[in-house]
């Protein structure tokens, strides 16, 4: 197995990509720490699935644990680095995929907004970074293969989206945060490889709400209307789904891709090469 025996923590891993990349990585033989947020979920009406993602994992046969926290907040990368010690002894891989996408335009958007957008999308991924990257190190230092931590990214980060200028900036952010630390940490030796990825339109519940956020105001237009007219973008002609990213998360964060650091790796149907 890829990840045999590794310890991967995935932040936002109840529902969509996060799950995904889970349970992709515990296929692949790694125990897991999910991270998910209570009041995201039940905005969602998903606080259970949590609960699901743990017994998907269980019957695989692998260890599992959940923690609940907002990643824009400090305490949660404390806690879950802190578990995943607790539970495992140690940290080989930390995807960073918590994010939140509120559709506003830049005049209708509250600052509150789009310092929650912004405090999820970026600074989520340097706190859990930040607690963790002692504990990765030693990690890396114990074993023959090298930490990974892969973040999340989207095509926002590589062209502007309208209607979402707090996701864009999030996630733009998070594009040369990512370069940045992974050439520091390659000089320093950390062993612990940083890579990015870029994904486009995923099948997940942030879907229907980004079709509504298309609908012409005062038109007779339908969702599917708004639908079609957004997958024209796409040569692939289709949503992506979660799995589609987790495997490139699964590479990523095995041997396979020992030689990457700071990759964009972008996964869109060929959205941003038309």
């Amino acid at each position: 197995m890829l990840l045999d025996n590794k310890v991967v923590i995935v932040t936002g891993a109840s529902r969509g990509i996060g799950r995904a990349i889970a349970v992709a990585c515990a296929k692949e033989g790694a125990h897991v720490v999910l991270n998910y947020w209570g009041d995201n979920d039940r905005s969602y009406g998903r606080l259970s699935a949590v609960e699901e993602v743990v017994d998907e994992i269980e019957t695989l046969g692998r260890r599992v644990i959940a923690v609940e926290g907002n990643v824009a907040q400090r305490k949660t990368g404390l806690e879950l680095v802190k578990q995943a010690v607790d539970a495992f002894g140690h940290v080989d891989v930390l995807a960073s995929n918590a994010g939140i996408c509120p559709f506003h335009t830049f005049l209708d958007m509250p600052a509150s907004v789009y310092e929650a957008t912004v405090g999820v999308n970026l600074n989520g991924a340097f706190l859990g970074i930040k607690e963790a990257l002692d504990v990765m190190r030693q990690t890396a230092s114990g074993s023959p293969s090298d930490g990974a931590i892969i973040n999340i990214a989207s095509v926002s980060a590589l062209k502007g989206s309208p209607g979402m200028p707090a996701y864009s900036a999030g996630k733009g952010g998070l594009r040369l945060f990512t370069k940045a630390i992974a050439v520091d940490f390659a000089r320093r030796g950390y062993r612990i490889r940083v890579n990015s990825i870029y994904p486009g339109l995923i099948d997940t519940p942030l879907t229907k709400p980004l079709f509504e956020s298309r609908l012409k105001p005062g038109s007779e237009e339908s969702l599917e209307d708004a639908r079609s007219r957004i997958l024209e973008q796409y040569p692939i002609g289709r949503i992506g789904r979660p799995d589609e990213i987790a495997s490139v998360v699964r590479f990523l964060a095995g041997d396979d891709s020992s030689y990457m650091v700071g990759a964009e790796l972008v996964v869109d149907g060929g959205l941003t090469a038309a």
